[in-house]
């Protein structure tokens, strides 16, 4: 499941023990964004050489992602969570 990334996935992921993102960069044609940074929270440092396939780069979740997290002008960034991390996510929001 992609989600839009905000300030308080970013405290989810990071209170969840996720410390590096995988970032996927690509172009789109849309009103309000050209470029669309897709990344995927994991736990450990990947190996810089054989990062998985489709993937560019990789950050520290407490640098760019969480720079990322307050917005970018002319840019959509998306996280991709699993079931079992949306799951935890939609349960720790307080429906009021």
């Amino acid at each position: 499941m992609l989600a839009i990334l905000t300030p308080s996935v970013m405290k989810f992921l990071v209170l969840q023990g996720y410390r590096y993102c995988l970032s996927k960069t690509t172009s789109v044609q849309k009103n309000d964004a050209s470029v669309c940074i897709t990344l995927k929270p994991i736990k450990s440092r990947p190996a810089t050489r054989f990062l998985p396939q489709g993937y560019d780069t990789y950050f520290s979740i407490m640098h760019e992602p969480l720079q990322m997290a307050q917005g970018i002008n002319d840019t959509e960034v998306l996280v991709k969570l699993d079931d079992y991390d949306l799951k935890k996510y939609k349960g720790s929001i307080s429906i009021v």
